[in-house]
């Protein structure tokens, strides 16, 4: 477990923080997660603070709850290359 990452933005209502929210976990997530690599989820929580909601994450590694065939955490290979054919064209005729 990571520690928790305090934004520096104090929102005045509750509903501003939470949008907010939910950006910093989709950014955060696609920033984490690597194809091939581990995979992130993040966890948000939103504090009460004096002037008003401060929105505070941190990042988890995702639990494996089955596979689902979606191949991220196999290693990244490369397309085979298949020869190049030849198509041969007739010259024009004047």
């Amino acid at each position: 477990m990571e520690q928790w990452v305090n934004m520096e933005k104090v929102f005045a209502t509750e509903r501003e923080a939470n949008k907010a929210a939910v950006v910093v976990k989709v950014t955060e997530s696609r920033l984490s997660s690597v194809p091939g690599g581990p995979q992130y989820d993040i966890e948000t929580e939103l504090v009460k603070v004096d002037d008003g909601w401060q929105v505070r994450w941190r990042k988890v590694p995702a639990r494996d709850s089955g596979c689902s065939g979606c191949g991220s955490c196999q290693a990244v290979s490369r397309p085979v290359r298949k020869p190049a054919k030849v198509i041969p064209f007739r010259p024009r005729q004047q």
